[in-house]
């Protein structure tokens, strides 16, 4: 029978193709209707990618002729007989670039020719800086309270919520040889850092809940961030690049639930760099320092969105855990993306982590949910444990203030540079951005209070992100050159966060009682849900402002 078929199929060739009456029959392709009559099929083993398969046919007088049939299997294992299977190309030319270790090999890039992409970088950076910069600490809970930020993404403090002995504190889990001694080094090393950096205190007292289980032996994760940032400089041969994204992935995993040791692991890696030789420019510093931040800041970024730790008391509480849970993750996942997506902006190169930034902020994500899940156990079942390792954040003075303003400025110029030029639209940004932080020293405690009803939270970020994307499509038209556009889109994007700021600063909070009672309630969730849908609206890539233009 198979014979029959491959007779037939000789057949339909000579009476279509000018090779009639040949010697030798060509077939070039098979369709997946006469694969399947002809009973070819492919064992499941066989990779994804191109391939191809010899059959042989026989004529009336029994010679054989032979014919290799090609044929590609895609990602999600489907057989195609035409060999057409677009992302098994994606897939190798993604792999070729990834094998790249050599900046010289990568292409240039530069984000003022990339319009679209530049702008959605510029909307979300400034309204980050704007949502997260201006909340003020006598408005928030005391567990969501924040102490420094990360060019002005800040993290939040680790509160203590109770002071009874739970089952852990009871248990054997963390009575290991050597625990005291390990816990008095961190606890000392947080107080030298309190005497002059809050976010390194709080970055070393972010693996507290590990240490309060497992006692000395989360000594073990030091040696391990060693080890890994070390291959990620082998990785890239100490030059200023990402390293592999199974590295990324793995220091992030530790960087989780220990932020300090994502930080050793960046330490190692900036060190290697630097010895190799290859900080010798701007691009390779600023490509250097966005390595270093996706090694220990993606616990620190949740932290800054909603507390890692609260107290469940009542069905509120409840609903405000659920929210911590949802909202903290999604935005989570919408930061490393639009750090993936900085990436090349930084380097001024086509860097192939960028083809990777979803992937890396679904894993960040799915992380940080273990990491919640964690602290809600830590915190009912190790509470003298907890409150034993922890180090009291201290308020800035206003030298470090000062300090941290000026450092603040330096690293915005340096990030926003690429992304905008140097020129006087740079110098513009930097005023505008610097300005609340200097009058809020002093100058803002005398403004007369009025009550307010401002955004406050996540709403705050969806209302920026909102307001800034409408302004920038507004004012687009009015400029010929997109680069140009891009220059004073940095400049206009500024000013909300400044206006948000001074409301903010006049504000007197009217407070959280009017969602105490029954109605209060209800609209608060509907609104609520209504926000995090308008959240994934967001991270999906929606173009919200489009809707009203």
């Amino acid at each position: 029978m198979r014979k029959l078929f491959l007779l037939a199929i000789i057949i339909i060739n000579f009476s279509v193709l000018p090779s009639f009456g040949a010697d030798n029959v060509i077939i070039d392709r098979i369709t997946q209707s006469e694969a399947e009559e002809l009973d070819l099929t492919i064992p499941d083993d066989v990779p994804a990618g191109f391939h191809s398969i010899e059959i042989e046919v026989y004529d009336d007088a029994g010679t054989v002729s032979k014919k290799e049939i090609p044929f590609c299997k895609n990602l999600d294992g489907e057989i195609h007989w035409d060999n057409l299977c677009p992302d098994v190309l994606e897939a190798n030319a993604q792999a070729k670039l990834d094998k790249i270790k050599v900046p010289s090999e990568l292409k240039e890039y530069d984000p003022l020719s990339d319009t679209e992409k530049s702008r959605d970088l510029q909307i979300a950076a400034l309204a980050a800086l704007a949502a997260l910069g201006t909340a003020k600490k006598e408005e928030k809970e005391p567990e969501d309270q924040e102490q420094e930020d990360i060019q002005g993404v800040k993290a939040g403090d680790l509160k203590l919520l109770s002071h009874e002995p739970g089952k852990g504190d009871l248990s054997r889990t963390w009575d290991h040889r050597f625990t005291d001694e390990i816990d008095l080094r961190f606890i000392a090393l947080a107080q030298w850092a309190n005497r002059f950096s809050p976010l390194l205190t709080r970055t070393i007292q972010d693996g507290n809940s590990l240490r309060a289980v497992f006692g000395s032996w989360t000594v073990l994760l030091i040696p391990f961030a060693l080890g890994l940032g070390l291959s990620a400089s082998i990785d890239v041969a100490g030059n200023a690049l990402p390293p592999a994204v199974g590295i990324i992935m793995a220091i992030m995993t530790i960087a989780v639930f220990d932020a300090f040791a994502g930080f050793i692991a960046g330490l190692v890696f900036f060190l290697s760099t630097l010895l190799t030789g290859h900080l010798g420019s701007r691009p390779e510093i600023l490509t250097t320092f966005g390595v270093m931040v996706f090694f220990f800041a993606p616990a620190l970024l949740a932290s800054s969105f909603r507390p890692l730790r609260r107290k469940i008391e009542n069905r509120d509480q409840l609903w405000e855990r659920l929210t911590d849970l949802a909202l903290g993750t999604v935005l989570t996942y919408w930061v490393i993306t639009k750090m993936v997506g900085a990436m090349n902006g930084l380097a001024r190169l086509e860097l192939p982590i960028t083809n990777y930034g979803t992937k890396l902020g679904i894993y960040a994500a799915c992380l940080l949910v273990l990491r919640y899940v964690f602290e809600e156990s830590v915190s009912r079942l190790y509470p003298v444990r907890l409150e034993t390792l922890h180090v009291e954040i201290k308020e800035p003075d206003i030298y470090q203030k000062i300090i941290s303003l000026e450092f603040k400025i330096f690293f915005f110029v340096m990030l926003a540079r690429p992304f905008v030029g140097y020129n006087l639209q740079l110098l513009l940004g930097a005023m505008i951005f610097a300005i609340p932080t200097i009058t809020g020293f002093a100058l803002e405690d005398g403004l007369p209070k009025k009550k307010l009803y401002l955004p406050k939270g996540a709403l705050k970020t969806i209302v920026m992100i909102f307001f800034m994307a409408f302004i920038s499509k507004a004012i687009e038209g009015s400029f010929a050159n997109p680069e140009t556009f891009l220059k004073w889109n940095f400049v206009v994007m500024a000013l909300p966060g400044l206006a948000l700021h001074y409301l903010d600063a006049i504000t007197d909070s009217p407070g959280s009682q009017w969602r105490e009672n029954k109605t209060g309630r209800l609209i608060y969730r509907i609104g609520g849900v209504v926000i995090f849908v308008l959240i994934i609206q967001m991270v999906r890539g929606v173009d919200l402002a489009g809707w009203l233009i």
